[in-house]
């Protein structure tokens, strides 16, 4: 029996989020935020501490600096569940740390990437991931040594009879040149926001029915407000999404719905129920700044999840 229910590779960094500013400031001049927060950051350590509040096993892979914003990331994780053991700290190095600056759905980043930009394949705990049924990898495009090997990383995860998922994040060099005709066939779930699946299929001079024979199992992708959509080789199916009418922010929306998809399909739940488990994780994260978990455990999130509902 697997020690854990998946593996999670992939960026790591504080957030440091200012929210309820009027509009975002020029150069030589200064606005000021109502609200600030410090949070824990990165999609792939919001990802797990969801998947870990809500019962999965997870340990996670990432590379922080032996600093302040390293231990708060670190213990952070930990009080969720999550598994540190195979975490890198870098001493030459400072954590990752991402300056939020958030208005209703929309959000501005900049971001230091730090030690998580070090992380190579070779830092990947291998003979775990042989063992563990599941891994995810979020945000290539913050790491230099995963973002232009995609295709060869996963082939290689797939030939161990792993199930397989990644969430591709904004491509901060804006080349959108990923090759999906390679990667697809190696990847169970790619999960984009219609946004970067738009700017990857310019990337690649290709339309989506186009790329549709190249899916080897789904494309999930999530559409804001809107809902998400459920794209097969042979089909398209939409869902409508779970609204909060007043969110505190939405910053860790798309990576709380990744959690719970992801959670469900660890339990071996249908792609129906996934997506409105994830559906509902998603906008009951708009319930907290950032990417804080708004739960402490799979009962607490059933019960803060029957309030939400039956409070709109």
């Amino acid at each position: 029996m697997s020690k854990f229910d998946i593996v999670i590779a992939g960026d790591c960094n504080i957030d440091l989020i200012f929210n309820e500013f009027h509009k975002l400031p020029d150069f030589g001049t200064e606005v000021l935020a109502n609200q600030f927060e410090i949070t824990l950051g990165s999609s792939a350590g919001i990802v797990a501490a969801h998947m870990a509040s809500l019962g999965a096993k997870v340990a996670y892979v990432a590379a922080i600096g032996n600093d302040n914003f390293g231990q708060i990331f670190k213990s952070t994780i930990e009080s969720h569940g999550v598994c540190t053991d195979y975490m890198i700290e870098k001493d030459d190095l400072k954590t990752g740390v991402t300056v939020v600056m958030a208005q209703k759905e929309e959000r501005a980043n900049i971001t230091h990437s730090g030690a998580m930009a070090s992380l190579t394949h070779d830092d990947l705990p291998w003979e775990l991931i042989k063992t563990t049924p599941f891994f995810h990898l979020s945000n290539p495009y913050v790491l230099p040594n995963y973002r232009d090997s995609l295709p060869k990383l996963y082939k290689r995860i797939k030939s161990y009879g792993v199930r397989t998922s990644l969430d591709p994040q904004w491509d901060v060099d804006e080349k959108w040149d990923t090759d999906l005709k390679l990667l697809l066939p190696y990847l169970d779930y790619f999960l984009p926001n219609e946004n970067e699946l738009e700017l990857l299929l310019s990337g690649n001079n290709i339309n989506i029915n186009n790329l549709k024979q190249f899916i080897s199992n789904a494309i999930i992708c999530t559409c804001g407000n809107k809902g998400s959509k459920y794209i097969t080789k042979h089909n398209t199916e939409e869902f409508a999404s779970y609204l909060n009418e007043k969110p505190v922010d939405c910053i860790g929306a798309g990576d709380a719905f990744t959690a719970a998809f992801l959670t469900a399909l660890t339990e071996n739940k249908n792609i129906n129920d996934a997506i409105a488990m994830a559906g509902k994780n998603g906008a009951l994260s708009t319930t907290v700044a950032g990417g804080q978990v708004p739960y402490v455990s799979r009962s607490d999130f059933e019960e803060r999840l029957f309030k939400f509902t039956h409070n709109q």
